[in-house]
């Protein structure tokens, strides 16, 4: 997992793909149209908006095709990053590269200019609600990018 800031970002170098998200990353903001847009073969993003979950209950996703690069755009939410294992709930599902676990997680602060990446089995709990703030809608660029 990375986390850092777009203002921060010294990351364009990892790999091609990696420097795509980054270039598109730095061109998007609130007034960015919602929806998907493909940039190759291999990466393409979904901006889209909603309301964060609670954190009671809060599960983590992981993907074995994809790698997620989640920038906050408007809004505030928590993101969850396991601490200990964490226990299947589903089965992974090929069709929409995703499993969900439940665990303990600790959780990052995401506001806009945020992102974090999550490579392939990294888990992850987006789209989490602090319920100290007053934002109650988001809008976040999902990056996802085929490694396998």
């Amino acid at each position: 997992m990375i986390y850092s800031k777009l203002s921060d970002c010294f990351y364009d170098d990892l790999d091609d793909k990696v420097a795509l998200c980054m270039k598109k990353a730095k061109e998007m903001n609130a007034d960015t149209p919602l929806g998907r847009t493909d940039f190759s073969e291999d990466v393409f993003v979904n901006v889209m908006t909603y309301e964060p979950r609670p954190i009671e209950g809060a599960t983590a996703e992981t993907h074995e095709r994809y790698a997620d690069i989640q920038l906050i755009l408007d809004g505030e939410e928590l993101m969850g990053v396991p601490i200990g294992e964490l226990t299947a709930e589903t089965e992974y599902s090929a069709e929409k590269d995703i499993a969900i676990w439940s665990g303990a997680f600790a959780y990052l602060t995401m506001k806009p200019g945020d992102w974090c990446m999550f490579m392939p089995g990294e888990g992850h709990a987006p789209s989490i609600r602090d319920d100290s703030t007053t934002c109650r809608k988001v809008k976040k660029a999902v990056f996802k990018i085929r490694y396998r």
